[in-house]
């Protein structure tokens, strides 16, 4: 009880009030923004991954421990999260079962497929890009996938390779047994020991077990494709979206532990480009701390009213009120000032996303140009491959040919000396047999010729820069007495490897026909969708009735024989025509038809 002068209870100054207030408003919004920073996850979250035991992107090393590419960035990711990853190991097959029942969460290193779309969930951005290919022993003779028609292959069971094989082999009319076995070991020990012809597995896949088992890898590759992860339809949503996150931001910095682990695993740099983290963090700190402002403000305008209402009715002084509402607005004057201190960072922070949009941008045009650059060469592998199976299809007819010509020959031989031996007289033995050494070089002149013939198609076209290839041509001929004007500048043509005897052909024509020739002039023009060589001289010119006799491959009429004809025959394998359209009496010119596609200048791709 209190005794004496009554007691009086004067509020707190107006001033000291509200500086109290803001003080404490601010503290405590500072402290739950710092809670929130780092106060980590109460628990961490289970996820359950399958190890497909596929080297080198996920396997189990030496010590028993998961390890390979996915591994590194799987367990990034689970630091960054907090993910309690529980590897499962298994084979392909099993993963996609286990992944199917809801044994496991996560299912590594996979490809979508439209039937796989249907059952299970694909994350968007590529870990990988992969293709398929055909490996086998050394020596097997394996160079396009017409040889493999007949042929046992064996692929890892569930893998997207084995599917795509079997559709990549119907489109040629390829006939295949495919054998699917359980994990890599099982189709690289198969291949090894002959139990199979050769096996198909993505490039990633052979890595290093093409070298640890002593396989070559075939040039019959097909479905390039991405790597990426599964879950299972309709679960596990949240899974996918962190790890495209987390991919993307990746590739576009040079020190991420994804850029690490394709420099480790393959030997090479992701790319790509994200809005780095900290550009979030900071953009999110700057709203909350505007917001908080927000707040106080209004806080403290609604403690100014009422302090002011309270302090009318306890002091009527004009004065004190006055000085009251000075202060007030001065308060009000240092949160406007605070608000645009945050603005102008806002500002700021909006410029700088800004900045990241269009080098996003940038990095989307690049991997653009990459992509295209696939798909060219793709289409070249395509070109490729058809040329080399119309060059099997015309060396099968040429030795058809051959072959006629070389029993038709034994024949006639047979034929003179029977009645060789039916001359006891002998008067007419020396006839028969001139014509025999008749017979017999035509017979040799057919064995070489055939020779040529087998090295068609052999190896696949390529490019080849003609100046070059037309040097080389000359350096096994005399061109001493005769003077040569050449402007081919950096012109390059997709021509079988033996592109270089189709010139020696012709510049040897040059030497052996063209009597009196003492110029021969080589050059190109361009048309529409196509470009012309010319290889002209100033000797007799061919007569109008054998313009196109001389490509016939039983023309004898010049020396060397079927000569242009295997010209010919080396250029129709990419496309590429050749004719003779020269003046009688004003010189030969040959004409070298290149297709648009066939051609290409400077090295240009």
């Amino acid at each position: 009880m209190l005794t004496g002068p009554r007691a009086t209870i004067r509020p707190l100054p107006y001033s000291r009030t509200a500086r109290v207030l803001k003080q404490a408003l601010i503290l405590s919004a500072v402290i739950l923004l710092f809670s929130q920073l780092i106060i980590p996850s109460a628990s961490a979250r289970d996820v359950r991954i399958a190890n497909t035991d596929l080297r080198p992107t996920l396997f189990t090393d030496e010590q028993g421990k998961p390890s390979g590419f996915f591994v590194d960035i799987i367990e990034d990711i689970a630091t960054q999260e907090g993910w309690n990853v529980i590897w499962v190991p298994g084979t392909l097959s099993e993963s996609w079962g286990r992944l199917s029942s809801g044994e496991i969460d996560l299912l590594p290193g996979v490809t979508s497929t439209p039937e796989r779309l249907k059952t299970y969930d694909f994350n968007n951005e590529s870990a990988l890009s992969i293709w398929s290919q055909v490996y086998a022993r050394p020596g097997s003779g394996i160079n396009t996938i017409l040889d493999l028609d007949g042929k046992q292959i064996t692929s890892v069971r569930g893998a997207a390779s084995g599917i795509g094989f079997r559709d990549y082999a119907g489109k040629f009319n390829v006939n295949v047994t495919l054998l699917e076995k359980d994990t890599p070991a099982e189709i690289f020990s198969a291949t090894v020991k002959g139990e199979v012809d050769a096996l198909v597995v993505y490039n990633t896949g052979a890595h290093e077990d093409a070298k640890t088992y002593g396989l070559v890898a075939t040039p019959v590759m097909f479905n390039p494709t991405q790597f990426g992860f599964a879950v299972q339809k309709g679960k596990n949503q949240d899974l996918l979206p962190v790890i495209d996150r987390y991919l993307a931001k990746g590739k576009a910095d040079p020190a991420s532990t994804y850029n690490n682990a394709m420099q480790k695993w393959f030997g090479t740099k992701g790319t790509g480009e994200v809005i780095p983290a900290r550009v979030l963090w900071g953009l999110a700190a700057v709203a909350v701390l505007a917001g908080l402002f927000v707040i106080m403000s209004v806080i403290l305008r609604r403690e100014i009213r009422k302090k002011t209402a309270e302090l009318s009715q306890q002091n009527e002084s004009l004065q004190a009120e006055v000085k009251n509402r000075t202060r007030a607005e001065e308060a009000l004057v240092a949160n406007n000032q605070e608000l645009s201190a945050a603005y102008e960072q806002l500002t700021a922070t909006e410029e700088e996303l800004q900045e990241n949009y269009q080098e996003i941008n940038a990095a989307y045009a690049q991997l653009t140009a990459a992509e295209e650059e696939l798909r060219e060469k793709y289409e070249e592998l395509n070109r490729s491959e058809q040329a080399l199976m119309q060059a099997r299809r015309k060396l099968t007819s040429l030795n058809a040919l051959t072959f006629e010509d070389l029993r038709n020959a034994v024949f006639s031989l047979e034929g003179y000396l029977s009645l060789a031996r039916q001359d006891p007289a002998g008067e007419k033995v020396g006839t028969y047999l001139g014509r025999s050494e008749g017979i017999l070089h035509a017979v040799r002149h057919a064995m070489e010729a055939a020779k040529k013939y087998q090295e068609l198609g052999i190896n696949p076209p390529r490019w080849q820069n003609v100046k070059i290839v037309l040097l080389n041509a000359l350096s096994h001929l005399d061109f001493s007495e005769i003077s040569r004007v050449t402007e081919l500048d950096e012109l390059e043509i997709f021509a079988d490897p033996l592109l270089e005897d189709v010139f020696f052909i012709l510049m040897e024509n040059v030497l052996h026909h063209g009597k009196g020739a003492t110029e021969v002039r080589i050059g190109y023009r361009e048309e529409a969708a196509k470009l012309t060589i010319t290889i002209e001289d100033n000797g007799p010119g061919i007569p109008e009735a054998g313009k196109e006799k001389i490509f016939g491959r039983d023309y004898k009429a010049m020396k060397g024989g079927s000569g242009l004809f295997l010209a010919r025959e080396i250029l129709s394998i990419t496309g590429i025509s050749i004719r003779e359209t020269g003046v009688p009496g004003n010189g030969t010119r040959f004409e070298i038809v290149v297709p648009e596609s066939r051609y290409r200048k400077g090295g240009q791709s």
